[in-house]
């Protein structure tokens, strides 16, 4: 395909944004989401929420937000079929001149949409902006997950954003060109639609895509190890699937050696620290000190995180890293064997248990739901 011709550079306002909220199940969550848009100065007509068929209160919570657009759908669609059908239905391509993806768990920084706007009116060539995830404060998972954000957020993604190599950005925090939509295929069929639709614009040459650190959007990230596997095991499941699906790393774009290399990487360090146990029998000083040298690492960024994020329950929970780092090198290993070497595709959406903040902090636990995409 050939590439798509920029936009004008007219400026930009958050008047050009529409923010586009798919809901399946998510009566617990999408008001604060919306109330979040709109304190970060969108007006309500702006905003547009898909009910995709919900089996909970979700619509009676919407209907009781005015002003803004709610589409219910007939059939469930998944949230793919549900962005392509609000698209289509209030010709938002036309209408605007940026269309945020937004998750209904996840709740923006008041300067969020002013962020975006400023990013894309410094770059011209811009066509898709990603922010930065924060993970909500709940137990070790999410302790661990807000680490793994922060050191994405300070180090990962800038060094990214300056060779042009974000492989995805995020689908809570995430701003498209409307000029770029029609060029998009929506139905690649994978588990991660944000990574495949990054990964679509580096393939036809579309624009840059940037990161931006000032665009905050904190969500919601497992707090049961049964659900933290299952979502892991759908993103990288993901991952290898976009892989295969757009022939990473063969492409001869900067894009593939990058895949290439965090690819190889990740297999590597796994492999490596599975066999830790057989190799601590082998050479017991060696891996001790490996050990040692490693979480000297996670308690210094740690610390790091508790001071810049006021985040003290990263440190607290900082022991307990290495169990997950152990959970994930195994699911990253276990889906390369299963996506790529035996070419058995996972085709199951893992929607984790939501739960609804009280106004004092404590955590009323809601409904979870298992898709099939």
């Amino acid at each position: 395909m050939t590439s798509a011709p920029i936009s004008s550079i007219a400026p930009v306002s958050t008047r050009d944004i529409c923010v586009v909220i798919p809901a399946f199940n998510e009566e617990a969550l999408v008001a604060r989401c919306v109330e979040s848009v709109l304190a970060a100065g969108l007006d309500a007509t702006q905003i547009f929420v898909i009910d995709d068929c919900s089996t909970d209160g979700t619509r009676q919570v919407l209907e009781a937000l005015p002003g803004i657009n709610v589409i219910v759908n007939p059939e469930r669609l998944g949230k793919i079929g549900g962005l392509q059908r609000a698209i289509g239905r209030y010709a938002l391509a036309s209408r605007f001149q940026y269309l945020s993806v937004l998750d209904a768990d996840s709740r923006v920084d008041p300067m969020y949409y002013e962020s975006v706007a400023r990013a894309f009116r410094a770059n011209a060539d811009a066509v898709l902006v990603c922010g930065a995830p924060r993970s909500e404060r709940g137990n070790w998972i999410t302790a661990s997950r807000a680490l793994d954000y922060a050191l994405s957020d300070w180090v990962f993604r800038p060094g990214q954003d300056a060779l042009g190599v974000i492989t995805v950005a995020p689908g809570c925090a995430s701003t498209y060109r409307t000029t770029v939509l029609s060029h998009l295929n929506w139905d690649g069929g994978t588990l991660v639609e944000d990574m495949d639709l990054t990964v679509q614009i580096h393939r036809m040459r579309l624009g840059r895509v940037i990161y931006v650190r000032d665009a905050i959007a904190h969500t919601q990230d497992p707090r049961r190890l049964r659900d933290y596997i299952g979502q892991v095991t759908r993103w990288y499941s993901g991952a290898w699937q976009v892989m295969r699906l757009h022939r990473l790393p063969a492409g001869r774009q900067r894009i593939d050696m990058e895949f290439a290399l965090v690819a190889g990487e990740g297999l590597l360090y796994s492999v490596v620290t599975l066999m830790m146990p057989l190799l601590a029998l082998a050479m017991p000083g060696i891996v001790w000190r490996w050990l040692l040298a490693d979480q000297l690492v996670v308690f210094g960024a740690a610390l790091l995180c508790a001071i810049k994020l006021g985040r003290p329950d990263v440190l607290f929970w900082a022991p307990t890293f290495i169990v997950l780092r152990f959970i994930i090198c195994f699911v990253w290993v276990r889906t390369f064997w299963a996506e790529i070497v035996r070419r058995n595709t996972l085709n199951v959406w893992f929607t984790p248990q939501r739960y609804q903040h009280r106004e004092r902090g404590t955590v009323l636990e809601c409904s979870r739901e298992v898709i099939c995409a």
